[in-house]
């Protein structure tokens, strides 16, 4: 509970909120007496409050995600926010793909003591600025993406070796013409993309340009366009590998409607192992961000920044894991 909270239950403005605080004139006593119930019913101490104001905290973080509806996106903002929680901070979820412009206005009208940019499409120089601006007396944390501040903390999963270890995989079965489905520009896709290239330059393998098709979205419908422009392509291939998990979902759709048999004919893996892919079978062979073992590390060097701990803002990296499903 804080002031933002407190305000909004009884239908007051913060700035009523902290006059009753501070035992400020001019306020009504049924407005003073709306407030105070409030305040009772919560069980939360005005004298907490209180002190979040004159310390210039209030134990609330801003979490910023580029498009909520994205699943991954979903079970990062789920465990940061599950963490944050016990740790005793309200989170405040910011969509911002449906903010637009004015997204860095909302942000500077709250008082966080910290805040969250969730995923690498989020490590653009208008947030660098914006941190720098406005943010640069708090500890940032960019989740799976990185901004070159001091006062930012950034933890990340090593894609590109992911998808050496994806690569190594199906070349191990026996697979040798390798196409690969790449969606976007951010960071993780670059990472993915060239931990790809290097394994197949590794293993001595034919690879070109040629062989890389861009899924027009990260949904089961892009996929099932980059699978469509794999076969109009007639590029000989046994191997699929997908930069995340739905688009390799709408490749494998459509390579079965061709008459391809997954995996006797082609392997096909994903990235991220989200549910989607195990919802029939055979089950999506995927690279496993370790979404939750982020979220502890992220929280964990946060809270300690936020404590006033000194806390390495060298990238902190892990390494994912495989899913081995039916696919390859």
């Amino acid at each position: 509970m804080n002031i933002h909270e407190i305000a909004k239950q009884a239908n007051v403005s913060i700035a009523t909120v902290s006059r009753v605080l501070n035992n400020k004139p001019n306020i009504s006593p049924k407005t003073y007496k709306k407030v105070m119930d409030v305040l009772r019913e919560t069980g939360y101490s005005p004298n907490a409050i209180a002190r979040g104001l004159k310390h210039n905290s209030m134990n609330m973080i801003g979490i910023v995600v580029d498009d909520i509806r994205n699943l991954y996106r979903a079970h990062v903002i789920y465990h940061l926010e599950d963490l944050l929680s016990r740790q005793g901070y309200t989170t405040i979820v910011f969509n911002a793909c449906t903010k637009g412009e004015t997204l860095f206005s909302l942000l500077s009208q709250h008082q966080f003591d910290s805040l969250i940019f969730v995923g690498s499409s989020l490590s653009t120089q208008d947030v660098s600025h914006f941190i720098a601006s406005s943010c640069s007396q708090k500890p940032v944390l960019m989740f799976n993406g990185y901004v070159g501040l001091p006062n930012v903390i950034s933890v990340i999963c090593d894609e590109a070796r992911g998808m050496q270890m994806m690569a190594d995989h199906i070349y191990r079965t026996g697979k040798r013409r390798f196409l690969y489905v790449n969606y976007g520009q951010n960071l993780a896709s670059q990472r993915k993309l060239s931990g790809f290239r290097g394994k197949l330059s590794e293993l001595n393998l034919e690879f070109s340009d040629s062989h890389v098709f861009e899924a027009p979205s990260d949904d089961f419908e892009g996929g099932c366009k980059a699978g469509q422009a794999i076969i109009d392509s007639g590029i000989p291939f046994d191997a699929v590998l997908c930069s995340l998990d739905l688009p390799a979902m709408g490749v494998i759709q459509v390579l079965r409607q061709y008459g391809y048999s997954i995996p006797a004919d082609v392997s096909v893996s994903g990235f991220d192992n989200l549910i989607y892919g195990k919802l029939t079978p055979p089950f999506l062979t995927s690279v496993d961000g370790k979404i939750q073992e982020l979220a502890d590390i992220a929280v964990e060097k946060l809270v300690a920044a936020l404590a006033g701990e000194e806390v390495s803002h060298e990238p902190y990296s892990i390494s994912p894991s495989l899913y081995l499903g039916g696919t390859t």
